[in-house]
């Protein structure tokens, strides 16, 4: 990492935080728009997320090292094969908001410029499409009116559909802030969960699943008989106002009615619509809530509608705010990167067409939109897709149906994978593996959630032969014959170019023109400071967005959209107590998916840092406490979440690769025995918690784990691939699933430095410890030592069969040294101790003259609760039998995690008022700092600390 000061963007979420590097420290950059230094605790962990495991250096075609001038040929020869065979259509690409926007141009000009097919589709596809659409629907053009400034000079924050204090922890910070400067600011959440933004709000409405276009169509009709309707602003900037409102005057939109649809209190139900009818200013901020649902589309346009009737747009401190998921995501959208946009914000309409073929000199520019995300794998499982390019994401693990997304990988005729890691679920069916260039390696221009354009630039050299990916792509298209249309030397060229192309819009309507920009200077580029669109140059005081009441539609007015519910209105199929199917009589529960505030995707960049793995530690289902006991199961224990029905498969799928044997991998999920077969129900298998804030129809599992960390059991394998019919947005929150116990199954925890050889088991996952790794497996029948395992895993399985036989025919406690240096040489001894509810064994090595502990192996056929942290303490240290008794005599861990930027746990709370005499949040916050970086975990802080004041108040 190099030493001196350099300014650049976190590569999370959409926030958009700068970054500064300066004495191989990386800390908030004070002089940031977006986050004025402040980050949350991933940003704070950056470092860490440098040392990554598994990162792949060298291209690789059939599993074997190559060059890249082999490399790129292989790719180039089998694109102009297919295109011969097949057509243009026969090639898909599928890429990342994660990348750079220089990266997303040349891909997208590649791919509908030359290659000649728009089946380039982006993993923004499942966070952004639905709001992309909800934009051009209204304004004629994917743009964001709210800036992050509008929050510092609101009335009234409605935030709807985000858990914001944990997936944009910054701008809920800013939130914050805003409410302490002025108290007579609103907070109002919306969500189906009562999350810890919900716990900080004025008003929490806990609405049903999908009951979102209700809640705001009930908010037009009560806009419409409390006189709230900005009537001028209405007739002189938006269209199709008399159909919307005439849509609503049907009694179902009462607040009677409302409320009992959406399951909430008609008093509160009237508090909300009062104070955003009443408040002079309003920003409705929204995620996926909104977005990933059947009619994702329908929701944001249902926003929209309350704030251009109420004339709660174009002002300081109003309009609707989309915020973004990844840190680029808006920039792909600026370039092109969804299949159904050409370019610069701009379809496939004749003169876009026009304009960009002579911009690109493209020999093939497609003509029509391509598939979205989910048709793409769609066709690639039915063999219409037959080259497929993945770059920066991991479709195996994040696209619904996911097992179906495996077998399709794993029959493509080629598939090319560009990442920064090797072994991550999607690697795993990869025939040419190319090495990336990651964070900190490589520079060029993103878009946050304000349009704010940020520089990531490079502090550190890439490892090995990692390449960037514009370079990348670069090569594949001079390969291919084209080489003065990719002839950039530099992320520079390419922002010119790219610049330059969005003059189209230049003396339109469209706010996208950065054709200033076109003649940067490489120095000027370089140097180049945050900075928001429209670029507004020369304007000393510039108002905000659609301050003129003028839109990007044909008579420059914004549309009101109604609704699909509103064409044909019915009430929406709420369910406020669990469904029975008539087959199975099990009830069925509304899975909702997301984030945790500690972890990023898929793991793969952020699961292998300690700070951020302690918060959730395996895969986990949260349901109602209430629920857990109506459902007859018990907190702790492995459940079984299944689909109520199997997906349907357009085609039976081969496999091809003699190879595909996920289970011959460790550290790969493989496919489930239900992937196999179209008749079974999918379905997974993990932990089950409790959790208060959950309606008690529904569970929560977070999206994130995968691979090495959480094995087969990725909550996407049992996610309906619904989709919003306009946006082609999977329905990631609304898909419903049974929950059952798991079958009578044995228990395993190892702790240790090396990962253990597992055989093939039902559930595993694997956090890291500070002092060491932490695996949890199950398995629904002893380990065979008959079965055919490389030569770790048959010691494992012999060994685990040892730990069973003593567990069936012994009687008598006992703690005895059994040599095992015969079946597993690595290890000289292993102590093992009979519990009441199963065995442990601890490993030993001589080091010297100490006998030292390099492992310890827990086994039960009950879940294992064991102080793991305590445990883990004792790796790697001289053996000594007191601790280990002591250690295992303390039952569960003895503290719970509150605080992830400062570690601070439940336990520090309770000492620092029980001993130190701290009787303040103040003075606890300034002792400890729990709260006062990110501040996603002030409720909790603030409600641990209540009850250990309580606790002591009475006891005095």
């Amino acid at each position: 990492m190099q030493s001196q000061n350099i300014q650049s963007a976190c590569p999370y979420c959409g926030v958009g935080c700068g970054v500064k590097i300066c004495d191989g420290k990386i800390e908030g950059d004070a002089s940031h728009p977006a986050n004025q230094g402040a980050l949350c605790v991933k940003g704070t962990a950056l470092a860490d997320s440098l040392n990554m495991p598994s990162r792949l250096l060298y291209p690789k075609v059939s599993q074997q090292e190559v060059s890249w001038d082999t490399a790129t040929s292989v790719i180039s020869d089998k694109i102009q094969q297919i295109l011969v065979e097949s057509g243009p259509e026969a090639i898909g690409m599928y890429v990342s908001g994660q990348l750079l926007t220089e990266d997303y141009y040349v891909a997208n000009k590649l791919m509908k410029g030359f290659i000649g097919s728009a089946n380039i589709d982006t993993n923004s596809r499942l966070c952004m499409s639905s709001a992309v659409v909800a934009h051009i629907r209204a304004f004629g053009e994917d743009v964001v009116p709210v800036t992050y400034e509008d929050i510092d000079d609101t009335d009234l924050i409605v935030i709807v559909g985000a858990n914001t204090a944990w997936t944009h922890p910054v701008v809920f910070r800013r939130i914050q802030q805003a409410r302490e400067k002025n108290p007579n600011v609103k907070l109002v959440v919306i969500d189906p969960r009562r999350t810890v933004t919900a716990e900080q709000a004025d008003l929490f409405l806990q609405i049903g699943s999908d009951g979102d276009v209700t809640l705001f169509n009930g908010l037009i009709r009560y806009m419409v008989d409390h006189g709230a309707i900005d009537h001028r602003f209405v007739k002189a900037h938006t269209n199709g106002a008399e159909e919307l409102l005439q849509a609503v005057q049907g009694p179902d939109f009462l607040i009677a009615n409302i409320a009992r649809q959406l399951g909430v209190d008609d008093q509160a139900l009237t508090t909300f619509y009062r104070w955003f009818s009443a408040s002079p200013t309003a920003i409705t901020v929204f995620c996926q809530g909104i977005n990933q649902a059947e009619d994702g589309a329908d929701k944001g346009n249902a926003i929209i509608n309350c704030h251009l009737l109420s004339g709660k747009i174009g002002k300081q401190g109003a309009g609707p705010f989309s915020i973004t998921g990844q840190p680029n995501a808006m920039g792909g959208r600026e370039v092109g990167g969804l299949a159904n946009q050409l370019a610069v914000h701009r379809g496939f309409d004749p003169d876009t067409l026009s304009y960009v073929r002579q911009a690109w000199q493209a020999p093939n520019l497609a003509q029509k939109a391509g598939l979205k995300a989910v048709d793409l794998f769609d066709a690639v499982a039915r063999g219409d897709i037959r080259f497929l390019w993945i770059i920066a994401t991991n479709p195996a693990v994040s696209l619904p149906n996911s097992a179906r997304v495996r077998a399709a990988l794993a029959q493509c005729e080629c598939v090319v994978v560009s990442d920064i890691c090797a072994n991550t679920d999607t690697a795993y069916y990869a025939d040419i593996l190319l090495p990336a260039t990651g964070w900190g390696e490589k520079s060029g221009m993103v878009t946050n959630s304000e349009r704010c354009m940020t520089r990531q630039r490079a502090f550190m050299p890439p490892p090995g032969a990692a390449k960037p990916d514009w370079q990348i792509l670069a090569d594949v298209g001079r390969k291919l014959g084209y080489e003065k249309a990719f002839s950039f030397t530099s992320e520079a060229d390419i922002f010119r170019e790219y610049a330059a192309l969005t003059a189209i819009n230049k003396e339109t309507r469209f706010k996208l023109d950065l054709s200033a920009l076109a003649t940067i200077s490489d120095d000027d580029y370089a140097k180049w400071q945050p900075t928001r669109w429209p670029l507004d140059q020369g304007v000393t005081d510039p108002q905000p967005l659609y301050h003129d009441g003028v839109f990007a539609t044909s008579n420059a007015k914004a549309n009101l959209v109604v609704p699909a519910q509103l064409q044909s209105y019915q009430s929406h199929p709420f369910q406020p107590v669990p469904s029975y199917t008539e087959q199975h009589d099990l009830p069925r529960w509304w899975l909702n998916t997301g984030r945790q505030r500690d972890q990023w995707h898929t793991m793969t960049r952020t699961g292998h840092i300690t700070a951020l793995a302690q918060s959730e530690v395996e895969p986990t289902v949260y349901m109602h406490p209430l629920s857990v006991q109506q459902a007859g199961l018990t907190v702790g224990q492995l459940v079984v979440l299944r689909a109520p029905s199997s997906f349907p498969l357009k085609s039976m799928l081969s496999v091809h690769r003699s190879s595909v044997d996920p289970t011959a991998l460790p550290d790969i999920a493989y496919l489930p025995d239900s992937a196999c077969s179209p008749s079974i129900p999918p379905a997974i298998i993990v932990r089950l918690q409790s959790d208060e804030g959950l309606r008690h129809d529904q569970v929560f599992m977070s999206m994130h784990w995968a691979g090495v960390f959480g094995g087969p059991n990725t909550v996407n394998h049992v996610v309906a691939p619904s989709v919003d019919n306009h946006s082609g947005q999977p329905a990631f929150k609304s898909s419903q699933v049974t929950i059952t116990p798991a079958p009578d199954m044995l228990h395993g925890l190892y702790l240790g430095d090396q990962e253990p050889a597992l055989p093939d088991i039902d559930y595993c996952s694997y956090q890291k410890s500070w002092q060491s790794g932490i695996w949890r497996f199950a398995q629904s029948t002893p380990a065979d030592c008959s079965s055919s395992f490389n030569p770790d895993s048959a010691a494992l399985a012999i060994w685990l069969k040892t730990l069973l036989d003593h567990q069936k025919v012994g009687n008598e406690k006992r703690a005895d040294l059994i040599s095992v240096q015969s079946l597993l040489p690595s290890v000289a001894k292993r102590l093992v101790i009979e519990q009441s509810w199963g065995y442990v064994a601890v490993e030993l090595n001589m080091m010297g003259e100490h006998s030292v502990v390099t492992g310890i192996l827990a086994l039960s056929y009950h879940p294992i609760v064991l102080d793991v942290a305590t445990l883990g303490e004792l790796v790697a240290k001289p053996f000594s039998l007191a601790p280990v008794l002591t250690a295992l005599s303390h039952g569960r861990q003895s503290s719970r995690l509150i605080c992830s930027c400062f570690r601070v746990t439940d336990q520090q709370i309770i000492d620092a008022v029980e001993k130190e005499g701290v009787v303040s949040l103040y003075q606890l916050q300034t002792q400890l700092k729990c709260g006062t970086n990110c501040g996603s975990c002030l409720p909790e802080v603030e409600k641990q600390f209540g009850l250990v004041i309580a606790s002591v108040t009475h006891n005095l």
